[in-house]
């Protein structure tokens, strides 16, 4: 006897089309992930160029926090290091909006940091001087024409900057000119990074391993070894 149910036939085209319909899902996923990336990279530029970036990442060391006393590594005569700081203020983008007080204490700080190779940071001078965007560029492009130009400059100390931001770096060392530049706003706290930068100047280079070294790159550690301390002792006696 003949069945008259026939069997379901199976469509060819059905079978392709659920494959074509997968793959333009898949690609639309694809393109609102990729629209969604270019968004966020849009949106992070423009954060970037205005400076609303600095509340995000960047921020102002909270001018109560102190660091704690550190006892000295070495059974030996004090050093002293003696520090000329210079307040540059200006335009908001870049000039610094610290107080002397402020520079006061940022100095005192990173001094406690030193206290551990028996090495104190002194101040023989604070300047606060203005200058104007087109200055503040020439700091940004070729400091050491700034630096230069600047008649405080005083070659028997180590000469601090102190300015708003320094496009995205904490702090920056020129060893040739004897100076650092510390940003306002910085990844970590400050006077960590001004101790860093001191670092650079009597000799020490970046280290890697433990992020709680003074010299690890953007860490906010500040223990030195012995062989950094030895070392830093000796470039301090011979300035």
């Amino acid at each position: 006897m003949k069945n008259n149910e026939s069997e379901p036939e199976t469509n060819e085209d059905d079978s392709e089309f659920d494959i074509d319909g997968q793959e333009k899902i898949e690609a639309s996923i694809f393109s609102q992930v990729l629209r969604g990336v270019v968004a966020l990279a849009v949106i992070s530029g423009l954060l970037y160029i205005s400076g609303i970036y600095q509340f995000f990442i960047y921020q102002r060391t909270p001018p109560s926090l102190n660091q704690a006393e550190i006892v000295s590594r070495v059974d030996a005569q004090t050093l002293s290091i003696p520090l000329t700081i210079f307040i540059i203020t200006g335009n908001e983008s870049y000039g610094s909006i610290r107080s002397e007080e402020n520079a006061l204490h940022l100095v005192e700080n990173a001094s406690r940091i030193w206290d551990q190779a028996g090495i104190t940071l002194t101040i023989k001078n604070i300047y606060t001087i203005s200058k104007s965007d087109v200055e503040m560029k020439i700091f940004s492009d070729t400091p050491a024409v700034f630096i230069q130009n600047i008649d405080e400059f005083d070659e028997a100390t180590i000469n601090v900057f102190l300015v708003g931001n320094l496009g995205g770096i904490n702090g920056i060392a020129f060893s040739g000119l004897y100076s650092v530049a510390v940003a306002d706003y910085t990844t970590v706290y400050d006077f960590r990074a001004l101790a860093h930068e001191v670092g650079h100047m009597l000799g020490l280079n970046h280290v890697e391993g433990s992020r709680g070294q003074l010299m690890y790159r953007g860490a906010n550690g500040f223990n030195l070894s012995l062989v950094e301390i030895e070392r830093a002792r000796l470039k301090a006696r011979e300035k």
